[in-house]
């Protein structure tokens, strides 16, 4: 009896398609995944970086300016009018929230009445320390919520001339 051992039998194709397959599926997930966390990486930096640019426009006009008002227009809106100028912070985040006073912390927690309500005015003073509590928040789930606490102040001279 002649036997033909030159072939393949089906129990090896089918073993060769299910582990190409399995292998096929993880490398497909850890992509995807890689992918997803990119994208999230890159949600958070831009959410930061307007953050910053906010808190740093604040920083400039509060150290050029004797008084300034600050109105939040939105959710995710504020507009800063000094001298008659006007600037205007623009998230595309669902909510900025902006606590602004002399003194938002006592014992550690939160003054919840200085949060800046829609609709609502603030005009500051350059010549008091204002401590700031900014919190981001979105509706992607994925989103996780930025909370940055600073305080800015007018830089005085030290120095004579």
């Amino acid at each position: 009896m002649i036997k033909n051992e030159r072939g393949l039998t089906l129990v090896e194709v089918l073993t060769t398609l299910i582990l190409t397959f399995i292998i096929g599926t993880l490398v497909f997930s850890v992509a995807i995944s890689a992918i997803n966390n990119y994208q999230h990486s890159e949600i958070q930096s831009q959410a930061q970086s307007e953050v910053n640019r906010f808190i740093l426009n604040l920083t400039e006009i509060h150290q050029s300016h004797s008084t300034y008002t600050i109105t939040r227009i939105d959710a995710s809106s504020y507009q800063v009018t000094m001298d008659g100028n006007t600037y205007t912070f623009d998230s595309a985040l669902d909510n900025v929230e902006l606590y602004i006073n002399h003194k938002i912390w006592q014992n550690g927690s939160l003054l919840t009445d200085h949060l800046l309500e829609v609709g609502h005015s603030k005009e500051i003073d350059h010549r008091e320390k204002q401590d700031l509590f900014i919190k981001v928040t979105d509706s992607n789930p994925r989103f996780k919520t930025i909370e940055i606490s600073t305080s800015i102040s007018r830089l005085s001279g030290t120095g004579g001339s």
